[in-house]
């Protein structure tokens, strides 16, 4: 190291630690120091330590006397801050002196506190026990009046220390009010029962005597009846009261004086305070039960406080004027006009009761008089109800016996026609409508003259057959709305079967052709244009029902018309007449409601039901056509009666039995025959067996034919019984029709079972009338008019023919015979190909029908 380097060692040393300076060269900061260099930095820091202590001695002595001067301010500052501390101690002590000061007079604010509230207590407690000394007294004053009998002072008493109790703020569990209060309840239990006896001797009831006695006062007692009242308003039992009186005055004298039941009754007498029941019967009579009520009216206004009167009013009349109309007054009540003059006496009478009660000022006047003012409405009411009970009764007895009808109608006929009608001395048509019409149709008698010269039934008898059936097929007529209704035909023989038959049991196949009637007129009508009147009648049989129900309707506008005379105006009822004549339109409501029942409990309740409609129908219009022709009623009386839609409904009504009926014993039929199943195709039925099966139809339907024989007309007998044939005779046609194939053997025993159902021919022999002359042949051989009544039958005969017949029997049929007529050319066809195997001659026939599908010339149908 330089000599220079080591020089400055002992600076930078010095510098170091004076200003904390660091060597800025490298060469002196990285140097390396040595022992001789340390000795020299020593020197150097030797000499800066002499000349800093110069320094500081210098300064010394130029600074000492700003140091006595500070050192005076320290000792200064000294002894305030001494001061400082004393005062603080000082105000220290005077502090906690004025806490405890403060606590002091805290305590005795307490005190005085307490003082002020000990006081108040011991005023509220004087107060208090002042008090109860007072409700104490109260109760000693009470009880002691009650001991002397003056219950109305002691309840008074009781009831001011009841408040004053009451008013004492002390609480209710406290023993002294707890003592005080049930005080107050025996008290008051005491004096209710000295109330109640006293009650009691005021209003005595003896129920042995019937006798009501109603004191003013008791005798050695300051109690009267009108203080007796207070008393019960204080306990808040005056409408109780009310109530116990009025139950023993019902009990006691009203109740055996209103009631009818009991046969007789005595009258009600007052004498002064009391009422009773008098020893003398009185009558039964409205006149006597007011004078009656009247006379106890009169004895409560006499003895009764007003009071109780008023709250007794109130329960009474509701319960005692229900009962006079109930009891008494509805049965015044006549349910015809023959009591009318009773009826307005009574009027008069309750009208006068009304009266009086106004002037009495006592309630209920009001019921009454609203009960003469609706008079026309009660008596209707009455009436009415009468009436329907009376029906309802009629209808409850069932069918009854059976009666026998007529059905008589006069007009015009064709005399060749009218021949025709002489010989068979019946009709039967379709319906009665038909049958009986002025548009000079063909009727059934007409067939029966041209079938009634016909020889021995054989095969050639189907031509005459199917000429009958022509005849007999009536033209269809345009239906009202009124006849739609229904969809059974519309006439005497309960509908067109043909019609039934199509809406229910429709063939699958369609409907045979049948020749038009205009073609028919050359061959059947007469062509004379000679007309007669003749007189056409019918025989049925109804129940007893209808006339019941008639009758009733007819009294009751006869009783109408009898109100709307002008010298009757005077009845009070007459108001009511044109109500009363809409009562026959409930009556045979009530008829259409209930009777179905009844029929139904009969066999063939149906049909008579259908008759009975009928014969109300019938009935009805012709009484509407005998009440426009009379002039015995008044003018308004006329369009009061409306009868005309009652008479359609009941045609629609009869006409809804008669197709249930047939819809029915259709459906029996049908399940008889197998049901949806094919009948020639049972698989549980043997050949045997099947003809059993159809026997046990065919059994059937004779025996709905004889009970229907007992009760329709030969023309409706023969239109039901058709229906079931046609439809026997429809299913075995479809089922026929839906085989596959038909073989000798199976064509032989269809045409078996066929031929058995022909046997129903018998059910349609029309009866001939034995009193007019007659052919012999006519009368032994008659034609059966099945056909007329089953348009399926014809078809079935042909049917069965067919299955019999080879081919060229089939051709003769159909191109000679009257085939043509009831099968179309396919369902020919088709009986030829399921009889016949396909060949030549087979396929030739079939081409020959088709070519000529109307050998008859008569359009199909």
């Amino acid at each position: 190291m330089s000599s220079s380097t080591q020089a400055d060692l002992g600076q930078v040393l010095v510098d170091f630690s004076t200003n904390g300076a660091f060597p800025e060269e490298e060469a002196v900061s990285a140097a390396h120091v040595n022992s001789p260099m340390v000795s020299a930095a020593l020197v150097v820091l030797q000499d800066a330590k002499a000349a800093l202590e110069d320094e500081v001695r210098q300064t010394s002595r130029e600074t000492a006397p700003n140091v006595d001067t500070w050192i005076k301010h320290a000792k200064s500052i000294q002894d305030d801050i001494q001061r400082s501390r004393q005062l603080a101690s000082s105000i220290v002590r005077q502090a906690e002196a004025d806490g405890e000061r403060k606590e002091v007079l805290e305590e005795k604010e307490t005190y005085a506190d307490f003082l002020t509230k000990e006081v108040s207590f011991n005023n509220q407690l004087l107060s208090v026990l002042r008090s109860l000394q007072a409700v104490n007294e109260s109760l000693n004053m009470a009880e002691e009046l009650a001991s002397e009998r003056r219950i109305i002072d002691g309840l008074h008493m009781l009831e001011a220390a009841w408040k004053s109790l009451g008013e004492i703020p002390l609480e209710k569990t406290t023993r002294v009010m707890r003592l005080l209060d049930s005080r107050c309840f025996e008290l008051r239990v005491l004096i209710h029962e000295q109330f109640s006896t006293i009650w009691k001797a005021l209003i005595i009831v003896d129920r042995e005597e019937s006798t009501i006695t109603i004191n003013r006062e008791v005798p050695g007692d300051t109690t009267n009846i009108d203080q007796a009242v207070i008393g019960l308003k204080a306990y808040k039992e005056l409408d109780d009261a009310a109530k116990k009186l009025w139950g023993d005055l019902d009990e006691v004298v009203l109740k055996p004086r209103t009631n009818l039941q009991t046969g007789t009754m005595p009258t009600i007498k007052a004498h002064g305070n009391s009422l009773s029941l008098g020893t003398e019967v009185t009558n039964n009579t409205i006149k006597s039960l007011f004078l009656d009520i009247q006379t106890t009216i009169q004895f409560l206004i006499d003895n009764v406080p007003d009071e109780i009167i008023q709250l007794l009013a109130k329960r009474m009349m509701p319960v005692l004027s229900t009962r006079i109309l109930e009891v008494w007054l509805d049965t015044a009540v006549p349910a015809s006009l023959d009591d009318m003059v009773d009826y307005q006496k009574a009027l008069a009478l309750v009208g006068d009761f009304a009266a009086k009660l106004d002037a009495l000022k006592w309630p209920g006047a009001d019921i009454f008089n609203d009960w003469v003012s609706n008079a026309p409405k009660i008596w209707l009411s009455k009436r009415r109800e009468t009436t329907l009970d009376w029906t309802r009764n009629q209808l409850s007895l069932g069918i009854g016996t059976p009666q026998i009808a007529e059905r008589i109608e006069t007009r015009m006929v064709a005399r060749e026609e009218g021949n025709h009608l002489a010989a068979t001395g019946t009709t039967a048509t379709h319906d009665w409508d038909d049958a009986w019409s002025d548009d000079g149709e063909d009727t059934p008698e007409d067939s029966l003259k041209e079938q009634s010269n016909s020889e021995t039934r054989n095969r050639k008898s189907l031509d005459e057959e199917r000429r009958a059936t022509e005849v007999f097929t009536p033209i269809a007529t345009p239906t009202t709305d009124e006849d739609q209704i229904d969809d059974a035909a519309d006439a005497w023989g309960w509908g067109d079967d043909d019609a039934i038959d199509g809406d229910t049991d429709a063939p699958a196949d369609p409907a045979p052709p049948q020749a038009k009637p205009e073609d028919q007129l050359p061959l059947e009508r007469p062509a004379s244009s000679t007309t007669r009147e003749m007189t056409l009648s019918e025989k049925y049989w109804t129940s007893s029902l209808p006339r019941a129900v008639y009758n009733t309707v007819e009294q009751v506008y006869a009783d109408g018309a009898h109100l709307t005379q002008p010298q009757n105006e005077h009845i009070p009822v007459t108001p009511a007449a044109p109500s009363l004549f809409g009562l026959p339109t409930l009556i045979l409501a009530m008829y259409r409601a209930i009777s179905p029942y009844y029929y139904s409990l009969e066999p063939g309740g149906n049909m008579y039901l259908y008759n009975d409609a009928m014969w109300l129908s019938e009935r009805f219009q012709q009484f509407l056509s005998e009440w426009q022709n009379r002039a015995d009623i008044s003018p308004r009386a006329y369009n009061l009666v409306k009868l005309e839609p009652e008479t359609k409904v009941l045609i629609s009504f009869g006409k809804r039995a008669y197709t249930n009926e047939l819809n029915a014993q259709r459906t029996i039929i049908n399940d008889l025959l197998g049901g949806a199943q094919n009948f020639f195709q049972q698989d549980t039925q043997m050949s045997g067996e099947l003809e059993d099966a159809i026997e046990i139809v065919i059994k059937h339907i004779r025996a709905e034919a004889a009970l229907w024989q007992k009760i329709l007309p030969y023309s409706a007998w023969a239109s039901a019984t058709g229906s079931l044939v046609n439809a026997i005779a429809t299913k075995l046609i479809n089922d026929v029709f839906d085989l596959t194939d038909i073989g000798v053997d199976e064509a032989e025993r269809t045409a078996t079972i066929l031929s058995r159902v022909e046997g129903l021919d018998d059910l349609f022999i029309p009866r001939p009338d034995t009193s007019k002359p007659q052919n012999g042949a006519s009368a032994s051989d008659p034609v059966p008019l099945t056909s007329q009544f089953a348009d399926k039958w014809m078809k079935m005969k042909f049917l069965s023919e067919v299955l019999q017949s080879n081919l060229k029997d089939v051709k003769f049929l159909w191109f000679e015979s009257d085939l043509s007529l009831y099968f179309t050319v396919d369902e020919v066809v088709d009986l030829v190909h399921l009889s016949f195997e396909k060949n030549a001659a087979v396929r030739q026939a079939v081409r020959e029908i088709r070519e000529n599908p109307n050998p008859k010339g008569v359009d199909e149908f």
